[in-house]
């Protein structure tokens, strides 16, 4: 299969999954959305763990997984806790500033400066984060970017692109310290194991999600196709391209939002994320 298609499965797959969590568990506490998304990809990452082979393991792949799993925990709240509180088309497109925040912590940390593209792409994400408040222009120009501030999901999401900034980063040492498959594999069940273990410690281990198998089968089996696409089409192209196509989860999320949860000015809220979308990819292409 076309790493095209696994790519775009993979946002296919994330977008539902977004969705499913969003209408179905979003009354329950974080802690139980995390179960939730964790389960489906628990059996997954156990059978891709044993059916293939052991790759060789350098040692940066400890220290780059051990710096980057702390930062994933508390990215994996806020993400779910973004889409908890505020409407998908205002919080899902605000992951598209994850490149942003690599150019940043580059030009930061590496004295990296970004290219003519890259800077195009910046412009590109900051427009369409502008235009998602778009109606709130007719109270001064500054109003859409005030408007953010107050959207509490919004600043939450900003958070996350932060956090998968750097995880990034490291993601990439660790993968290339070890293999794609047994990356696939042991991170998320070692991001797995953190939650549980820090969930039982505050005694906040919570089983209400389990009283709607269905929905929580569909997180859980989206969860599972994602990962296994995600990584399938890593293996087959460059990592910038496949995350260039996945991007379009964003757009996914939006529809879904206007479509099935009934969530205002879906046109507006695609323009936008459409913007923010394009601009990620120049970013991720340009680099």
């Amino acid at each position: 299969m076309s790493w095209f298609w696994l790519a775009l499965s993979s946002a296919f797959f994330l977008a539902t999954a977004d969705y499913l969590t969003k209408r179905h568990f979003s009354d329950l506490p974080v802690g139980q959305m995390v179960l939730v998304r964790l389960t489906g990809l628990a059996p997954v990452c156990l059978a891709v763990l044993l059916l293939n082979p052991m790759p060789r393991i350098e040692p940066a792949f400890f220290w780059a997984a051990g710096l980057a799993l702390p930062a994933e925990v508390a990215a994996l709240f806020l993400y779910l806790r973004a889409i908890q509180l505020s409407p998908l088309s205002l919080t899902m497109p605000f992951m598209a500033f994850t490149p942003l925040f690599v150019i940043g912590t580059g030009w930061l940390f590496l004295d990296e400066l970004p290219t003519t593209a890259g800077l195009v792409g910046v412009v590109l994400v900051v427009a369409g984060a502008y235009a998602l408040n778009l109606h709130q222009v007719r109270r001064g120009w500054s109003a859409p970017l005030l408007a953010v501030t107050k959207e509490k999901g919004s600043l939450l999401a900003l958070a996350v692109s932060a956090l998968y900034g750097y995880t990034l980063t490291l993601g990439k040492v660790a993968l290339a310290a070890s293999g794609p498959w047994f990356m696939a594999s042991l991170y998320p069940l070692g991001l797995a194991l953190i939650i549980v273990g820090a969930l039982a410690a505050r005694r906040q281990v919570g089983w209400d999600w389990l009283r709607r198998p269905w929905p929580a089968l569909g997180v859980g089996l989206c969860m599972a196709a994602m990962l296994v696409s995600h990584f399938w089409s890593l293996s087959l192209a460059p990592a910038a391209y496949m995350v260039a196509v996945k991007r379009l989860s964003i757009i996914m999320a939006v529809l879904y939002g206007g479509v099935f949860l009934k969530e205002a000015r879906l046109a507006q809220h695609l323009m936008a994320s459409g913007l923010m979308v394009a601009g990620a990819v120049v970013i991720l292409l340009a680099g």
